[in-house]
């Protein structure tokens, strides 16, 4: 079967590996389609480590290459272990899985998808539920407001979650074509940083107080800048992306330290049992999509061949801003 691999810096590549067994407990899925997580796979592609000692790939994987890349698959079960629960072959789900042709997986991390979801609004079903969890780590008061810095893929699904509870939201980005998709999507405001007077207009829209809640979704130290300049006294400033730079300021200098702000990570679920664990989170996302209730259909603005990605990902690697939110069809071409 084909799965892509990163073999080395700026080097990708499609290998020909072996079919894996399916286990006791797991389900074995033939890929429909996989969405391109463009922040976190243009990292690896350029294999760049999330630590400043060069180990980690993620947050808990050795930094080893050749690796592969994604996680987020939608795809049909064509065979279930003895113990893999309700699934049965012909099943539509959705798993966490790189992109290649056939995964494994263990049954617990894999979701039933219902007919009322297209496959390409589930394929970002992982995306989705990265900012779902930083909107809830930010914790917006009912009627509260709140400011995204950066639209890509994560910021502009924090806004689908927005929209979607009614709060009033600005968003902030450099990209006119991102900023017009917002703005499609619901956005109440949304303003580049290259503008005079974009904090103003921000602060406008807020009642000259600024926002309750900040999601930082940039990957830059000027985003997280932006966003604790934009949050109100006593607000709360979630840092929703990864980062691998040094800090070009002091956030905790003059007029940041005064403004008793809360800097919060946000990575992963709380435990199981929780009112809003793994299987609560990602079903409610699963309802919102049935129902039509969040708008991420303008963010998809390109669909690719998976052999594609190898130029795709070059084509991010030079800049190219006009891929958001991808989806590689694994359903052409003798996948």
């Amino acid at each position: 079967m084909k799965q892509l691999m990163v073999t080395g810096a700026k080097q990708a590549e499609f290998q020909e590996i072996p079919t894996p067994e399916c286990a006791v407990d797991g389900v074995l899925v033939r890929a429909r389609v996989t969405a391109i997580s463009t922040g976190t796979e243009l990292r690896v592609f350029r294999a760049i480590p999330v630590d400043d000692q060069g180990k980690f790939l993620h947050e808990r994987v050795p930094f080893v290459l050749p690796a592969e890349n994604g996680y987020s698959m939608v795809g049909d079960v064509i065979e279930t272990g003895a113990q893999a629960g309700e699934f049965e072959v012909g099943d539509r789900v959705f798993l966490p899985a790189a992109h290649c042709q056939l995964a494994e997986m263990d049954a617990s991390r894999v979701t039933l998808l219902p007919d009322s979801v297209p496959d390409e609004d589930a394929a970002f079903l992982s995306i989705l539920e990265v900012a779902h969890r930083a909107l809830r780590d930010g914790g917006p008061p009912p009627g509260g407001n709140v400011v995204i810095v950066g639209q890509g893929v994560i910021g502009l699904s924090a806004l689908a979650y927005c929209v979607a509870f009614g709060y009033r939201t600005a968003v902030v980005d450099l990209e006119p074509t991102r900023l017009e998709i917002a703005r499609e999507m619901g956005a109440d405001l949304a303003v580049s940083p290259a503008e005079e007077d974009y904090q103003s207009q921000v602060l406008s829209l807020f009642d000259g107080a600024g926002a309750d809640v900040a999601l930082e979704a940039g990957s830059n130290w000027t985003t997280i800048r932006t966003a604790m300049e934009l949050t109100r006294a006593g607000g709360r400033v979630v840092i929703v992306s990864r980062h691998t730079l040094q800090p070009d300021f002091n956030p905790f200098g003059q007029g940041f330290l005064g403004k008793r702000l809360s800097l919060v990570t946000t990575y992963g679920y709380p435990p199981d049992g929780s009112r809003w664990d793994q299987k609560a989170s990602v079903g409610l996302t699963v309802d919102l999509l049935s129902r039509g209730r969040l708008p991420i259909r303008p963010m998809v603005t390109h669909r690719f061949s998976w052999h594609e990605l190898p130029d795709v990902y070059a084509r991010m690697d030079q800049g190219d801003k006009s891929i958001v939110g991808a989806v590689l069809d694994w359903g052409c071409e003798d996948a």
